[in-house]
């Protein structure tokens, strides 16, 4: 198994500087597996009542956030495996509040989405193992700004964890 050291600060654009500041220990592998089944058994926890809670005006419910996280693993996943192969083109960014927008979970379970984001988990873990050493320090460019794959690896992981707080000290703070 590969080990993919922590990136430096020139590997990413300093807006995610938080979601890899959240990586524990370095093991960011470690962190994305454990994840899979942490933040699973996390929103299963939460309240079903909760789920379209919104704990201010204009901000996402709980479904609506766990839609952006589904997303946004997506999109980073994507970046992650088309610079580790070589991609020169630079990649688009994306509009999180517009893809939540355009989303319609109305008929989605709780349930399914966390399969989505099981599912997605899962490939991504795959696609990470499967990277050499060489894949996870390629740099590419997306958004329009410079970032290696072993930096997107860890927003990934980030992401998750930012977006765990978040639902804990705004979303459930009464619960």
């Amino acid at each position: 198994m590969i080990q993919i050291s922590k990136p430096e600060s020139n590997e990413y654009h300093y807006f995610f500087a938080g979601y890899v500041s959240q990586v524990e220990n370095n093991d960011v592998l470690e962190m994305v597996k454990s994840q899979k089944g942490e933040f699973i058994e996390f929103i299963q926890a939460i309240p079903d009542d909760r789920y379209n809670y919104a704990y201010a005006e204009g901000k996402w419910t709980i479904k609506q956030l766990l839609r952006h996280i589904i997303d946004a693993e997506r999109m980073f996943g994507y970046r992650a495996m088309s610079i580790a192969r070589g991609e020169k083109a630079k990649l688009p960014g994306f509009d999180d509040h517009l893809y939540v927008r355009m989303a319609d979970d109305s008929k989605n379970s709780i349930e399914e989405m966390l399969k989505e984001f099981e599912v997605l988990r899962e490939g991504h873990i795959q696609m990470i193992c499967n990277f050499t050493s060489q894949a996870t320090e390629r740099m590419g460019n997306a958004n329009g700004t410079d970032v290696s794959v072993r930096a997107i690896i860890y927003i990934i992981a980030g992401h998750v964890a930012h977006h765990k707080q978040i639902i804990t000290e705004r979303y459930l703070e009464y619960v």
